[in-house]
């Protein structure tokens, strides 16, 4: 602005030349140039104006720099009438004014435009007192009002989105936000939101032309999906540009649409959902009631003929025992049946409680008397506590006895071992039983499915048993609602639990119940149940073997009896009876009750082949499969599973696991036979590969891997072990192997260790490598690696075989050679005695990594000690480093295969006595190849230590010489000196200087240099 204010020509302005100007003027203008913040002079009776660089951005394209000397009114006439009167106010004497955030429409880039202004206007007087000018200092705040504008809107909508209630329905979230929206016109004139997939939008706004009409179309996508749903379509309001943060505000807007939208959809579609999983329920609920009702006839016909038949005399004891276990497993499923329908009925409505007057402490300690047996055969304490009430309760017995059963039976179930508590206490509002345990307890994350109907608890437990349809506490709550009560937990994980039901005392019955009760159950029918349970002292297990006495073969030896072994492990007594009577004739069948007891066994006495039970307490049958393939002594054991899962993703779970077949109960007798004898079939040729295989294995001596064609380690022989240190007990292995340089350590290699493998998987047919490995106890070695890739068949997958033999020792040797080469050629070159021991210091410490010490004693009996610190003095050493030097050389047989603390070397050398001492960090063997290169060095150290002495010697000759040369040069010049001078003979003259030798004590040498320098006599020279 300076320079277009000196380039203007103010005579051309109301204002005139700038020399004609006042002085308060030029002041106030000079100000106003030379400030960074807006500032408009306007002076004279037009008000014309002058202004800084700060106030150009408030003119705009439109009016700088036309605005410069002319009248305001002419520059603003679109804001006069507001801003007119101020100058009016001002130039009469009035007060300055001051306005904030000002709405002002003006004209600055070509059209009209909505701008917000704080500023002020003050008089600027002249000499005499009179108002001559105005001062306005102004800055635009329209970001900061616009800001607040827009925050409000986008704040005032998220309110209305999420205020209560909340939106059921999409075009209820369209209406508020239409409300807000529409409310909020400065930014945008109209506002529509429409579904993308209608065919046309409402309220007259259509997508397309949108471009034209000045409408903007802002997607509305709801967390979570790639494609809108709804656009939210905004015309633009003429006076604002539609800029960046116009645009933000805008999606910011759409984005709270979306949230909204998702909430109702995700809403809908939990609502949705859950009316979906309530007619399944309701439908599976029906299903079990039919199925219920279906199920009562053929079991009647069952249980009927069966007990006549128990009722004859005649009976042999296996056909007995055969129909007993008919009559039991017949209540069993029929118990059930009568659950499921309870359950059924329960939840349907269907039952309601008969009250009747009871003794509450008597039908209690009764029920607890009935199972006190029972508890106590499983090993348990039984310890009942109930208080007299001293009142009778109003309550349906047939409910009560049923609570109060099931949670007794759920107790004996889960707890292995300890004592069950049955506590009945009551108060002025009710009574309440307590049944506590010492059992295995219930993990945190369960407690709230306790009470879920079919839920059973997963995890493989010291149970009881693993049979049950997850129904009996369910029923338990639902009982417990009908009779007005409630019913909670306390848990803890190992230590136990504890149920706790409080029922209210009740009224008498005052009208006769329309629905019938439950179903009533006897305690008989529950200590039944629990009696079917696997108990250790049970008499029954006794026969369950052939022959107890014919223990399975251990591993590796033939059965006694040329019979192969079964291996029956099932939890349920009956099962196991009658797998055991079928297959007895073919096998020496032994028994197990669950998974922990049946890999004891086989740990023990190997069998031929297992069949087990999927569902076992402790553990279960596909655990036992995982520990079976895990244990190299039996993973090559086959195992077929037994289950009452039936179809293809419970079968494929077992074969995945490592089962060799899958029997789905109930099965025919003769099916599992011929799968029992076709898997031991295959089990026995599997055997003999095996033992093929190892011999083969035990045959090569070099160290062996054989992966398969997914790169799976299955085989490392003992010399790999031997040599590396990793064994396939370590694994599985799998790329990238433990072994492989880490990538971290060294990328590349890593690398190249990926690229071999793949090489082999992808069909290449042999790989031959040098590279380096990880011992499993630390450090590192060098193999060179020769594999082949066998491929796949039709009957077999393919494997890769690879020899790593181990070249670290002739990888260090060669290295170690060409070290003692290097340093041989530098000790050959060596000029001086320094020299030669700290090279022989240096090659010394890296051939043998250890600290190296040299001695030399030359022939004048000098001695110089050189060791990694420099010249030191002999007393100075560490007496082990002395010791060392100082000690009595031995054998290379008696140093190979010994560790040692250190290595003593002795160079020959004719003229010096020299030794070297090696002291290592820690003792180690030293190699044969180590020896050999020390001594061959050891010699050349010596060799060195020879030449450069004679060369010493040879130098201090050659010195003496040049010595005698220059005296007799000299003493010759002196006795020609004392010739001339006093005309006698060369023998006068040599007496006369080795005269005054003597007599002044100064070699003959000296005096004839003092008598050739001075040209005095010897005896004043």
């Amino acid at each position: 602005m300076q320079d277009l204010f000196a380039r203007t020509d103010w005579a051309t302005t109301p204002l005139g030349p700038v020399e004609t100007w006042p002085d308060n003027l030029r002041s106030i203008v000079d100000i106003c140039l030379s400030s960074g913040f807006p500032m408009l002079v306007c002076w004279g009776p037009e008000l014309a104006m002058v202004y800084n660089d700060g106030y150009r951005t408030l003119l705009g394209r439109s009016k700088h720099p036309a605005a410069l000397g002319r009248p305001v009114a002419q520059v603003w006439p679109e804001v006069w009438d507001v801003i007119g009167p101020m100058f009016d106010g001002v130039l009469s004497g009035g007060p300055a004014t001051w306005v904030e955030d000002e709405l002002l429409v003006v004209d600055r880039f070509g059209f009209l435009e909505e701008a917000y202004f704080t500023w002020s206007y003050g008089a600027i007087h002249d000499a005499d007192g009179t108002v001559a000018g105005i001062l306005n200092v102004a800055v635009e705040t329209t970001d900061k009002v616009l800001a607040v504008r827009r925050a409000t809107a986008a704040l005032e909508l998220f309110e209305s989105l999420t205020s209560a209630p909340a939106p059921e329905h999409r075009d209820q979230v369209r209406d508020r936000a239409l409300e807000v929206l529409r409310a909020h016109t400065p930014d945008h004139l109209e506002a529509d939101l429409v579904w993308v997939e209608d065919d046309r939008p409402g309220h007259g706004i259509h997508p397309s032309g949108h471009a034209e009409q000045g409408v903007h179309v802002v997607p509305v996508l709801e967390p979570g999906l790639t494609e809108p749903r709804a656009l939210l379509l905004l015309r633009a309001n003429p006076r604002r540009p539609w800029d960046a943060q116009l645009q933000a505000y805008a999606e910011l807007c759409a984005s709270h649409v979306a949230t909204a939208l998702s909430v109702v959809r995700r809403r809908n579609d939990d609502r949705d959902r859950a009316e979906a999983l309530s007619e399944l329920d309701t439908a599976k609920s029906d299903f079990f009631a039919n199925v219920s009702h279906e199920l009562r006839t053929p079991l009647a016909l069952i249980a009927g003929p069966v007990q006549d038949a128990l009722a004859e005399d005649g009976l042999d004891d296996d056909t007995r025992r055969r129909f007993e276990m008919i009559a039991r497993n017949t209540d069993r499923l029929t118990g059930l049946v009568d659950r499921i329908l309870d359950l059924t009925r329960v939840e349907a409505g269907a039952v309601e409680p008969h009250w009747v007057a009871v003794d509450v402490t008597s039908v209690t300690s009764g029920i607890a008397a009935n199972f006190r047996p029972a508890i106590e055969r499983m090993g348990l304490e039984l310890v009942v506590e109930c208080d007299d009430l001293g009142r009778v309760a109003h309550v349906d017995l047939d409910m009560f006895e049923r609570i109060v059963l099931n949670l007794l039976s759920n107790a004996l179930k889960f707890t292995p071992h300890g004592r069950i508590g049955l506590t009945l206490t009551g108060d002025a509002d009710g009574y309440q039983v307590s049944v506590s345990d010492t059992g295995i307890g219930i993990p945190a994350k369960d407690r709230d499915h306790v009470f879920d109907r079919f839920r059973q608890l997963a995890g493989s437990d010291e149970r009881r048993s693993r049979e049950g349809a997850g129904i009996g506490l369910s029923i338990v709550r639902q009982l417990v609602g009908l009779l007005g009560g409630t019913i909670s937990l306390a848990s803890q994980e190992g230590r136990g639990s504890t149920f706790t039901v409080r029922l209210p005392w009740g009224e008498p019955p005052t009208r006769s119940a329309s629905r019938p009760s439950i179903t009533p159950r006897t305690a008989a029918s529950f200590i039944s149940e629990a009696e079917a349970w696997d108990v250790p002292a049970r008499r029954d297990d006794r026969a369950e073997t052939t022959d107890r006495r014919q223990q399975p073969a251990a591993a590796g030896e033939p059965a006694v009896t040329g019979r192969p072994t079964l291996l029956v492990v099932e939890d349920n007594p009956d099962m196991r009876w009658h797998v055991t009577r079928h297959l007895r004739a073919d096998y020496d069948v032994v028994t197990s009750r669950d998974g922990v007891e049946a890999l004891a066994q086989m740990r023990d006495r190997r069998p031929d082949i297992v069949l087990a039970d999927v569902m076992m307490p402790r553990m279960d049958g596909l655990t036992l499969v995982r520990e079976i393939r895990d244990d190299p002594a039996l993973r090559d054991l086959p195992v077929i599973l037994l289950s009452a899962r039936a179809g293809v993703e419970a079968s494929t779970i077992g074969l995945t696991m490592g089962a060799d077949d899958y029997v789905v109960k109930p099965f025919d007798q003769a099916e599992l036979r011929a799968r029992l004898a076709a898997n031991l079939v295959r089990s026995r040729s599997r055997s003999r590969d095996a033992a093929w295989l190892r011999a083969i294995l035990g045959a090569i001596q070099e160290p062996l891997v054989v992966a398969d064609a997914e790169g799976t380690v299955v085989e490392l022989n003992d010399a790999f072990t031997r040599d590396y240190g990793w064994s396939l007990s370590d694994g599985p292995f799998s790329p990238p192997y433990p072994w492989w340089v880490p990538a971290d350590e060294d990328p590349a290699e890593h690398e190249a260790h990926v690229r071999r493998v793949e090489l082999l998987q992808t069909g290449r047919p042999f790989l031959d490598e040098h590279y380096r490995i990880r011992r499993r106890g630390g450090g590192e070695a060098w193999v060179h690696t020769r594999a082949a890739s066998v491929p796949e068949t039709p009957d077999h997958g393919g494997f890769v075989l690879g020899v790593a033999r181990d070249e670290t020792r002739e990888r260090e040797a060669r290295m170690r050679r060409e070290l003692a080469g290097r340093v041989a050629v530098e000790l050959a070159a060596a000029e001086s005695l320094d020299q030669a021991l700290s090279t022989a210091v240096t090659g010394f410490t890296v051939l043998f990594d250890g600290e190296v010490t040299l001695r030399v004693a030359d022939d004048k009996g000098d001695v110089v000690v050189l060791s990694p610190r420099g010249r030191v003095q002999p007393s100075e050493l560490d007496d082990v480093v002395r010791e060392g030097l100082e000690s009595t050389p031995h054998a290379h047989d008696d140093l190979v295969g010994d560790k040692r603390e250190g290595l003593l070397l002795l160079p020959t050398s004719q003229d010096s006595e020299c030794r070297a001492w090696v002291q290592f960090d820690e003792p180690r063997i030293v190699g044969s190849d180590e020896l050999i290169v020390g001594d061959l060095l050891a010699q050349t150290l010596g060799q060195a230590v020879d030449r450069v002495v004679t060369l010493r010697q040879r130098s201090e000759k050659e010195q003496q010489l040049e010595q005698a040369i220059e005296s007799h040069r000299l003493i010759g010049h002196a006795v020609g000196v004392l010739i001339e001078r006093h005309r006698i003979t060369a023998k006068q003259g040599f007496e006369m200087l080795r005269q005054a030798s003597l007599d002044r004590n100064i070699k003959l040498r000296e005096i004839a240099a003092r008598v050739v320098e001075s040209g005095q006599d010897p005896d004043s020279a």
